[in-house]
């Protein structure tokens, strides 16, 4: 079961003005929320019950019933749930605050993961002629990054981060290829228009983001969502950032491991490479 309170803080940007309405009723009596009912929190909330209902459904449930269900049996301690930071904070705080933001966000986007998409996302990965990552401003070191780690366990990798390049990239993509877009906010107009392009060339499409109800969500075959603390740290957080790359070092990991002893090899072929840069450093 989800997480419920989990998703609705995700998801909280892109409600209604009546939908946040309920969240932030939610949030306020997030020990007892579980105990109301769909007419006392629509009266605390100051809108129609179907409003309650509605939000559940947007959300990704059935309605109120499973929506509680997922908030009571999905409950766990949450000393790292902290607020934004302040003018006032220290530097030792800062990095308390920072690193703890870090670490909550990774097991919420843990909780959020479906194991049924993830399966076939790996299995996606595992059969592509080639795989190319996609992905502007911040997003485009994690492409380079995600490109150098898939190639060296021998897979096909590519990636393109200049806007000219990734949409010419992607128009020569084919069936059997695999275009990985990286986008926090999901709305970057240049890797939204490449993951369209990739797609209408006949590659499959995978989207990394942050935002479920994203423009490039529409034009990915299988959509990622990492957990992003959009209401305590409305700025593009950091910790969204640290989930994107572990999820793509986890996927590079089950690729590792669907072909175990060849990776061992190719881990082994990598340190004798590196093995004479290293020792020339160490001796200067």
């Amino acid at each position: 079961m989800y997480n419920s309170m989990t998703i609705l803080k995700n998801k909280y940007a892109d409600l209604s003005k009546a939908e946040k309405s309920v969240a932030d009723q939610i949030f306020a009596a997030a020990d007892s929320a579980g105990m109301l009912s769909v007419g006392e929190l629509s009266d605390r909330a100051g809108v129609a019950p179907s409003t309650v209902v509605r939000l559940c459904k947007n959300l990704g449930f059935s309605g109120f019933a499973q929506f509680k269900i997922g908030l009571l049996s999905a409950r766990r301690d949450e000393p790292t749930l902290l607020p934004a930071l302040s003018r006032s904070d220290d530097t030792r705080g800062i990095f308390r605050k920072v690193f703890e933001s870090s670490v909550c966000t990774l097991q919420d986007t843990l909780d959020m993961l479906d194991p049924a998409m993830i399966e076939r996302v790996v299995n996606l990965m595992n059969n592509a002629k080639s795989i190319t990552f996609f992905g502007v401003g911040t997003s485009a070191t994690i492409a380079m990054d995600a490109y150098y780690r898939f190639m060296r366990i021998g897979r096909p990798a590519f990636f393109a981060i200049d806007n000219h390049i990734m949409r010419v990239s992607a128009s020569q993509m084919k069936a059997g290829d695999i275009a990985v877009a990286l986008s926090h906010s999901g709305k970057t107009k240049d890797t939204v228009e490449t993951l369209r392009i990739a797609r209408q060339s006949g590659a499959q499409t995978i989207a990394l983001t942050s935002n479920a109800d994203s423009p490039i969500c529409a034009y990915a075959d299988e959509a990622v969502v990492v957990y992003s603390d959009e209401i305590r740290y409305p700025m593009e957080a950091v910790s969204a950032r640290i989930a994107h790359i572990a999820v793509l070092d986890a996927l590079c990991v089950c690729l590792s491991v669907q072909d175990y002893d060849t990776s061992l090899e190719r881990a082994q072929t990598i340190l004798d490479l590196f093995r004479p840069l290293r020792q020339e450093k160490a001796n200067e």
